[in-house]
C-alpha cells in the first residue's frame, strides 16, 4: 500500500530529495530551487516510512510532476508506478487533460511503461540529459 501526502514540511521534502539525487551529484542549488515553496510537495509513504517524493505545478488543463524520485533501497519495487497511478487519478479528478513531466534520460523507459510518450529530442539539464514526456488522461 502506498499513501500519497501532501505536506508542508520541506524538511522531509528536502531530507528525501537529497536521498534521491545523491548519486548523481548535483549542487543543492541543482536540487531546490525558488519554486520548492510556492508548488505542492508530495510524499510516498509506505509502511509510515517515507520512500519517495515529488512536486505539482499546474499548468491550466495539465499537471507537470516535477523532482519525482523514489529512495534507492525502496527502487525497483513498484512504489514509483503506484505513485505515478495516484498522481493520474489525482489529476482527472481535478479536471485535468494531461500530465507532462522532463525525465533523466535514463529513467524514461520508467514512465514508457506507465504510457508516458516522449515528445522531442534529448536536452541537457543540469549537466544530465533529459527528454520531455507526457500522457493523455
Amino acid at each position: 500500500m502506498v499513501l500519497i501526502r501532501k505536506t508542508n514540511d520541506f524538511s522531509k521534502i528536502r531530507d528525501i530529495r537529497i536521498e534521491i539525487f545523491k548519486h548523481l551529484k548535483l549542487s543543492k542549488n541543482d536540487i531546490f530551487d525558488e519554486d520548492d515553496r510556492a508548488l505542492d510537495q508530495f510524499l510516498i509513504i509506505h509502511d509510515d516510512k517515507d520512500v519517495g517524493s515529488f512536486r505539482l505545478r499546474e499548468i491550466s488543463s495539465f499537471y507537470k510532476i516535477e523532482r519525482m524520485g523514489i529512495v534507492p533501497f525502496y527502487r525497483s519495487k513498484g512504489f514509483g508506478r503506484l505513485a505515478l497511478n495516484e498522481i493520474q487519478m489525482f489529476s482527472k479528478n481535478k479536471g485535468k487533460s494531461k500530465i507532462i513531466l522532463d525525465s533523466i534520460y535514463d529513467a524514461r523507459n520508467f514512465y514508457a511503461k506507465s504510457g508516458f510518450i516522449q515528445t522531442g529530442e534529448v536536452y541537457f539539464k543540469v549537466g544530465i540529459p533529459h527528454v520531455s514526456m507526457y500522457l493523455e488522461l
